[in-house]
């Protein structure tokens, strides 16, 4: 049953971003890209970053932990099943 409390938010979290429902991956883009912006403006640089504008690794990242969730959920129901 504790795998599929840890199992169950990842996989969620991790579906969400890697099929960018609702923009999810563009947004963690947008704030990586803003915080590359902020931090070259406080060193005194005004040159644009060079920086991707695709959520790829977001989204590869998300489908990692999403599928490792999906593992943990099976794996839950694989001891339930046996256990019970």
């Amino acid at each position: 049953m504790f795998l599929m409390l840890l199992g169950l938010p990842a996989a969620t979290a991790g579906g969400w971003i890697a099929f960018n429902i609702r923009g999810a991956a563009d947004a963690l883009e947008a704030l990586r890209q803003r915080n590359l912006d902020l931090n070259a403006l406080a060193a005194g640089r005004f040159a644009p970053p060079a920086g991707s504008t695709l959520g790829l690794r977001h989204r590869v990242y998300g489908t990692v932990t999403g599928i490792g969730g999906v593992g943990l959920v099976l794996a839950s129901i694989a001891e339930l099943l046996t256990n019970g």
